[in-house]
């Protein structure tokens, strides 16, 4: 039988304003509490207002920024040294820039899942990838790739970060990049950025590409990764994950759903699929109806537990027959073929200026 084609969600809508958020909750501006499934786009990895993070942020230690690179140094197994940024998106260009730098090459070429790596690797400075739900194989043949063309590997782990495995997708599948990039989840949800990986690599960063990382931050930056390398969140999450994918392909086997919704990607993250843009609105009319903030991806958190996955299956065993006895749909699905599970990227080359 023909299907439809599953997309990802394609936009982010605004949060209710937020009054204060703590754990897995957060009270609106009417004093309305929402369970939180989003948590920051999945950055907010302790929960909200986790307590030894805010101490860490309040006492503001001078020794912040030490603190943050050494834990960071402990947890990643590619990592001699690390430098942080103002925003995770500036960390990103700066290790582009240095790994320019080192090869005296121009292009970055980026990469993900569902692409073919590319045969053309003349002047290639670098092989971005993003290794959240790359199987094992592929990111080999991506280290291959990078080592045959003299190029840096770059693991861009901004979304994955230590939610994956308590040393991220570097530790989940054994593949070092060169350089690793990471995002506000090491810092609980605040805004910074990390590069890390050896030494030489790190002291070929240019200053200029490094603008100073928040106090704030870098407190929580230090705290968050010193909790989680006594007491690891991912594999909690991995198997909330797991078993909230499990109970949701249940509901949409007895609803007849598989036609309008799939719950795919890794266990750390799961990701609503949609086989058209209205369902997703449908989905996100139903979820803030039911008092649920959640916007894409599952950014489960140490502060759910199974309670709350439970609230979400609750959630899903209401709506997925909406989708099913909205006749309205049909008409707005074409059928293109076997269904796509999976968020479809494409390789990039990123020419220099």
């Amino acid at each position: 039988m023909a299907a439809a084609a599953f997309i990802a969600a394609t936009s982010t809508p605004c949060a209710p304003a937020a009054r204060r958020a703590e754990g897995a909750r957060v009270w609106d501006s009417d004093g309305v509490a929402r369970l939180d499934y989003d948590m920051g786009g999945g950055s907010i990895i302790l929960g909200h207002a986790f307590g030894p993070v805010e101490a860490a942020v309040a006492a503001a230690a001078p020794d912040a920024t030490e603190r943050a690179a050494g834990a960071l140094i402990d947890l990643l197994p590619c990592a001699q040294a690390a430098r942080f940024t103002a925003e995770e998106a500036q960390a990103l260009p700066a290790a582009i820039a240095a790994a320019r730098v080192i090869t005296g090459r121009r292009r970055a070429l980026v990469w993900g899942p569902g692409s073919a790596l590319l045969a053309d690797t003349t002047d290639m400075a670098a092989l971005v990838v993003d290794p959240l739900g790359v199987p094992r194989a592929q990111l080999q043949a991506a280290r291959r790739l990078a080592d045959d063309a003299g190029a840096l590997l770059i693991f861009d782990e901004g979304v994955c970060g230590l939610r994956v495995h308590d040393r991220g997708a570097q530790g989940l599948n054994g593949i070092l990049p060169d350089l690793a990039v990471h995002g506000a989840g090491i810092a609980n949800g605040r805004p910074i950025g990390a590069i890390a990986g050896p030494r030489h690599l790190i002291a070929a960063l240019d200053e200029d590409d490094l603008p100073e990382a928040r106090p704030a931050s870098l407190a929580a930056a230090a705290a968050t990764l010193a909790h989680l390398t006594i007491a690891p969140a991912a594999p909690d999450l991995r198997i909330l994950g797991a078993e909230l994918q499990a109970e949701v392909a249940t509901l949409i086997d007895r609803a007849g759903a598989a036609r309008f919704f799939a719950l795919e990607g890794d266990p750390a993250l799961p990701t609503p699929l949609f086989a058209a843009p209205q369902l997703e609105g449908l989905w996100l009319r139903e979820t803030a109806r039911q008092g649920l903030i959640v916007f894409g991806p599952h950014g489960l958190s140490a502060a759910h537990g199974e309670a709350e996955v439970a609230r979400l299956v609750e959630a899903y065993a209401e709506i997925l027959p909406l989708m099913v006895a909205n006749g309205l749909l049909e008409s707005l699905l074409r059928p293109v073929g076997p269904a796509v599970f999976s968020v479809m990227s494409a390789s990039v080359a990123l020419s220099g200026n």
